[in-house]
């Protein structure tokens, strides 16, 4: 009977033991998934292990509407003179300011620039600034927008962009006799905008007009 007993015992003990270790090996196999799970999650996200950089906000500027394939200007290209002049940084006088269209084919999207033009000691200067098209047809400026500058010889009175398709590639003189040549100059952003007073919209000049 006594020996009858401590078997049974001896059986129950190694039963809890058994249970004990099928339950903590359980959590073990669990905890692993959970970290397996975890570092997933986060290779997922950042798949090179390095720091997620922090989005930059975009600083694009509201300059117009396209309505009706017609430029419809928020703020006044007077306004823009100034910055131009700024952004040429050599001395050009800028007179002109507009928004264009560029666009080989009807096949092409079109794509637009704003452009400033002026003179720099008798020579002729002018400045295509790319602008950001929006769903609902408005147009921004961003400090990301290309920048492309001619830059005429003394004997070429007047010089344009050259563009294919919807991309501005160059600069060339309106007269070809030889000498008559336009530099073309080329960077991926501009500072147009950069440390410049609030631009005021013509709607809200006008507002303050009427009042």
């Amino acid at each position: 009977m006594t020996t009858d007993r401590r078997s049974r015992t001896l059986g129950a003990t190694l039963n809890r033991s058994g249970l004990l270790y099928l339950l903590f090996f359980l959590l073990l196999a669990s905890s692993a998934c959970s970290t397996r799970e975890f570092i997933q999650e986060e290779n997922a996200e950042n798949p090179e292990g390095g720091e997620v950089e922090a989005e930059v906000p975009y600083d694009g500027v509201l300059l117009a509407q396209v309505v009706f394939d017609t430029v419809d200007h928020i703020v006044p290209t007077e306004q823009l003179m100034q910055p131009f002049i700024k952004e040429f940084g050599d001395g050009t006088v800028v007179d002109r300011v507009m928004i264009r269209k560029v666009q080989e084919t009807k096949e092409d999207e079109p794509a637009y620039y704003l452009v400033g033009l002026g003179m720099q000691n008798g020579a002729y200067r002018s400045m295509a600034l790319e602008l950001d098209l929006a769903a609902d047809n408005s147009l921004y400026l961003s400090s990301k927008g290309s920048r492309h500058i001619c830059k005429s010889s003394a004997g070429c009175g007047f010089c344009y962009f050259t563009f294919s398709g919807n991309r501005i590639t160059g600069c060339q003189c309106s007269s070809r006799a030889p000498g008559n040549n336009c530099e073309h100059r080329y960077s991926e952003g501009n500072t147009l905008l950069k440390e410049n007073p609030r631009l005021r919209p013509d709607r809200e000049r006008d507002s303050r007009k009427s009042n």
